[in-house]
Order: C-alpha cells, then sequence, then structure tokens
C-alpha cells in the first residue's frame, strides 16, 4: 500500500459533535477495498478518478447509510478521495431527516441535498490543493449544512439518544438494550423509535456494528480468537465466527488475512 496516501483530520469545537473525522485519501494505482460495516453515516467526495461499488459505477459525490455487510469498492489510477465519517447522531444532523431512510443503501448526495450546495463544495476543493484550506470549506459546508439559516430548519435530536448511541459504542455493544434505555430514563420502546429515526439503524443493530469493530481492534493487538470471543462478549469462538460471517462473509481468519485492505478500525491493515 505504499502506493496510497492518507491524511486523517479531526475536526474540534461544535463540529466534533457532529464528525468524527475527515479523510483525504490518494492513490497512484487501481486499488480494492474492503468496506466493513461503519457505526454512522459516511459521505464521500471525488476529487478525481473513478470508483465502482459491487461493480456498479459511482457518481463523484456519494452518501451511505449503515450497511448490513461489507462490500468491496474498486478505486481506478490516480483516483483521489474526501471522506466524511459522521457521528453516530451527525448523519441525521447534517441532511437534516431520517437516517434510517438511508439504512443498507449508498445514494447520490444530489438525490438529499440541494444539488447548487454539493457543487459549491466541490468546487471550494477543487480551488486548491492545500488540506488545511480544503477542511475549512468543509467544515463551512457541514456548519450551514447543520445549523442551518435558522432555527427551524435544524433536526433536533435527543440528548438522551445521543447519550445512548456513545453508551453503546462506549461499552463495544456489550450492554443489553434495556439497560441503556433504563440509564436514558426512556422507555424501550421509545428509545428504540427514536434512535432508529436519529442514528440510522436499531440500537440491536448499533451494538453488533460497535461489537464488530472491537474484534477488529482487539485483532490487531494480535490476540487469538478465543481470547477476542471472551474480551468481546461472545458466548464462544464458534458464536463470534458465526456473528462475523454475517457481517463480512467468511470466517474473522480469512478476512484479516486478505491482502485487501480494510476500513475498520484504521483506515488501512
Amino acid at each position: 500500500m505504499s502506493d496510497v496516501g492518507h491524511f486523517v483530520y479531526q475536526p474540534a469545537g461544535w463540529l466534533r459533535r457532529y464528525v468524527r473525522e475527515i479523510l483525504w485519501v490518494r492513490s497512484a494505482q487501481p486499488r480494492a477495498q474492503i468496506l466493513l460495516p461503519e457505526t454512522a453515516l459516511t459521505m464521500v467526495l471525488r476529487q478525481s478518478g473513478s470508483a465502482s461499488l459491487l461493480k456498479e459505477p459511482l457518481p463523484a459525490a456519494v452518501i451511505s447509510g449503515l450497511q448490513f455487510r461489507s462490500r468491496m469498492v474498486e478505486h481506478a489510477v490516480n483516483s483521489s478521495i474526501v471522506v466524511v465519517r459522521f457521528t453516530e447522531i451527525g448523519g441525521a444532523a447534517a441532511l437534516r431527516d431520517r437516517a434510517d431512510l438511508l439504512y443498507n443503501r449508498t445514494l447520490p448526495l444530489e438525490a438529499v441535498l440541494p444539488k447548487q450546495e454539493i457543487e459549491e463544495v466541490q468546487n471550494a476543493l477543487a480551488g486548491t490543493r492545500e488540506i488545511r484550506k480544503q477542511a475549512a470549506a468543509l467544515e463551512q459546508f457541514l456548519r450551514r449544512r447543520i445549523y442551518g439559516r435558522n432555527r427551524s430548519s435544524r433536526l433536533h435530536i435527543s440528548p438522551q439518544i445521543e447519550a445512548g448511541a456513545r453508551m453503546i459504542r462506549g461499552a463495544h455493544g456489550r450492554h443489553s438494550i434495556s439497560t441503556i434505555a433504563h440509564r436514558t430514563a426512556m422507555s424501550l420502546s421509545a428509545f428504540e423509535r427514536q434512535f432508529r429515526a436519529a442514528v440510522g439503524a436499531s440500537p440491536k443493530q448499533l451494538s453488533r456494528l460497535a461489537r464488530l469493530h472491537y474484534v477488529c481492534g482487539l485483532w490487531d493487538t494480535g490476540r487469538s480468537l478465543t481470547e477476542i470471543a471472551a474480551e468481546a462478549g461472545y458466548s464462544d469462538q464458534s458464536h463470534l465466527v458465526r456473528d462475523f460471517q454475517l457481517f463480512a462473509g467468511v470466517s474473522p481468519t480469512q478476512f484479516f488475512l486478505s491482502a485487501s485492505p480494510r476500513n475498520l478500525p484504521t483506515f488501512y491493515k
């Protein structure tokens, strides 16, 4: 992967609540990458080259909801992209709409945002090669989307739902949903309903994804599958393997020993 360069920018201040990180990825050679399901929405703006997802060409700007399975994306020679990884509640705030409308979907960004706004930010990115200036342009774009011109255009997201999502990630998906709902002082039915709209999947689905990411992180520390299963809260190694195969389509060992790079928990293996 020496032909691939990437830069990670983590917003500070008010934007940190909505955006986990912004990535710049450039590759001189064609590359294929395994995309594991993430715990939040992602937005991708392509600056050069072309790409295909599951063999289907991708437009220059796309947004993806939470996914059920891993996918393969292929980038052509001399490709350059900017990836915005939202927090669990950031995607809905930027869309000003229900995040679960994008569950298991990847759409052209213009299907959910005004075309003029997309063109403005793409032109701003094309106008400079300095990442610092590109980051400032993206932050301005995101600020306008999240805060809007007036309060009525903003999407209200319950602090209880935001806290619940943080609890799920912090516990790596090991707490029961009823426990999370109780700690947020909400009924289980209300918590699940509001959570799905704000985050983009049910609390149970997010818990499984959070645990999947934890498994990836534990593997990178060199632990055995037996140790990982115990640490991640699975009943045994077989339980871990079955759950992992639902997301990746292959066993953990096959997946981690694959030559294809993956996107989580670090952008490249």
